[in-house]
């Protein structure tokens, strides 16, 4: 070997010790700008390590501190050097999670939690470090981080309310929605009115702010107004507006119709509405103008008007309770959104969807739901339909602890099992129409479909729930053309 070979050697490894100093140092100091204390002893008992926030803990200098054993900084008897370190030392077993109070120097009582934590090197125990937590500070901690939760919520909420939900957002492998989903798309280019009709909890407000998003006039303002909610006397104030003197304590509002402007205006529940209210609103319909209440001044109407209602629109005329003459004037197009009992392969998909919706807000990790629970959400009938599938959800990842994967039926609160213990029926199947071949081949695809969003795309555990080869569900996912559906 000549002397160039011992150069280049020399050379490397002190690049390398350079290197290996860097880091020390960059650990030291990310050490230092932890909120938490941080000490570590050798196999000795020795300080080797005593960061920044131990040092304003315990009231000592770390230059005092490192190389010393314990029982010749602290006094006796003391809980550390006698019991923890030692014992951890001694058997290799880590202690968490526990709590410890600590009067420091100048005689300030600290309540703390603490873990303290084994290093091997080689197989054998080098060092003890201990983390400590000043809950004397969690206070002052949980109230930012409350406040930060605060300010991201309203972000979210904020960036909601400006951007809505759009038809891309609406989630379904059901033949009849994805239907309406292409219907919706080509009204929305035009200015007819639309009546929604559905269940409560079916969507229909997605599915109303989805076409205004879809319209010409997605930039004008979407304004929807449950019917149901409001007093009729309030309910003609807000949707016609008032001038000051119109009645006691009334001011110059103009009313939604008018806030609209070229948007939407969205009336949720529109059955429930009076039959002289209905009157009034067929007027304006009829003339294309609105007038404020106590004006004589007509304002022309601009905006599109989506309504929609929870009961049979045809029914409720037959009953008298709904205008037919308002009927025809606002179902220009109808559109029916089925129950989520007549769209039951749109369960599992929903579910995962609203799991990783509560993962991210409640900072969990669940990535599938048990087949147990799936299967008593087939069997069930959801009478609130996707809001209350959503609201089960809720309900179970409020009880999930940090370490669970799984959402299953134990996380439900008693009496939301008791709830779908009261149906106990066989899961009703997909209406299909069509040939037996072809509601198979349907009910076939469907099944994979939702298996492969509820896996995330895994291959092996989507045919492992199915029961079939890797081979043939990658020969029907060609056929199907489900390549890279994730969920």
């Amino acid at each position: 070997m000549n002397r160039s070979d011992d150069g280049d050697r020399a050379k490397r490894l002190e690049e390398e010790n350079e290197a290996l100093g860097r880091e020390n140092q960059l650990l030291k100091t990310i050490l230092d700008k932890v909120h938490e204390s941080v000490l570590a002893v050798n196999e000795r008992d020795e300080f080797i390590l005593y960061n920044r926030e131990a040092e304003k803990l315990e009231g000592f200098n770390r230059e005092d501190i490192l190389g010393k054993k314990e029982d010749e900084v602290y006094p006796q008897p003391f809980y550390f050097s006698d019991e923890v370190t030692k014992m951890i030392l001694k058997t290799g077993i880590p202690v968490t999670e526990q709590p410890y109070w600590f009067r420091s120097k100048d005689g300030r009582k600290t309540n703390m939690i603490f873990s303290a934590y084994p290093f091997f090197d080689q197989g054998k125990i080098a060092a003890v470090f201990v983390i400590f937590r000043n809950m004397n500070q969690m206070g002052d901690f949980i109230a930012t981080t409350l406040n930060f939760h605060k300010q991201f919520f309203d972000q979210d909420q904020k960036l909601s309310l400006e951007n809505g939900y759009h038809l891309e957002d609406i989630i379904s492998v059901n033949q009849k929605i994805q239907e309406i989903i292409a219907e919706a798309r080509k009204i929305a280019v035009h200015n007819s009115h639309v009546l929604i009709v559905g269940e409560t909890g079916t969507g229909k407000e997605l599915f109303a702010h989805g076409i205004h998003n879809a319209a010409l006039h997605s930039g004008e303002p979407f304004i929807p107004i449950n019917c149901a909610a409001i007093p009729d006397t309030l309910l003609e104030s807000l949707l016609f507006g008032t001038v000051k003197g119109a009645f006691s304590g009334a001011t110059d509002m103009p009313g939604l119709f008018e806030q609209a402007a070229d948007g939407t205006v969205y009336l949720d529940e529109i059955n429930s509405m009076s039959l002289p209210l209905q009157s009034k609103l067929l007027r304006v319909l009829q003339e294309k103008t609105v007038r404020r209440l106590g004006s004589e001044k007509q304002t022309a109407l601009n905006c599109r008007i989506i309504s929609s209602s929870n009961t049979d629109p045809l029914e409720a005329i037959e009953n008298q309770t709904f205008r037919p003459d308002l009927y025809f004037r606002l179902a220009t197009v109808t559109i029916n959104i089925p129950p989520l009992r007549e769209r039951k392969e749109d369960i599992g998909i929903l579910a995962i969807h609203f799991i990783q919706h509560y993962n991210q807000e409640f900072g969990l990790l669940i990535n599938q739901i048990s087949d147990d629970l799936l299967q008593q959400f087939y069997q069930y009938d959801w009478p609130g339909n996707i809001r209350e599938l959503k609201n089960f959800i809720e309900n179970g990842m409020n009880f999930v602890q940090a370490e669970d994967k799984v959402l299953n039926i134990s996380h439900l609160s008693e009496s939301f099992r008791e709830r779908l213990g009261q149906s106990d029926r066989l899961p009703e199947a997909p209406v299909h129409q069509g040939t037996l071949k072809s509601t198979l081949l349907e009910t076939e695809k469907n099944l994979i479909k939702t298996s492969l969003v509820q896996h995330q795309g895994n291959i092996t555990k989507t045919a492992l729930s199915l029961g079939i080869s890797r081979q043939y569900l990658h020969q029907k996912i060609r056929t199907y053309h489900l390549a890279g559906l994730k969920g």
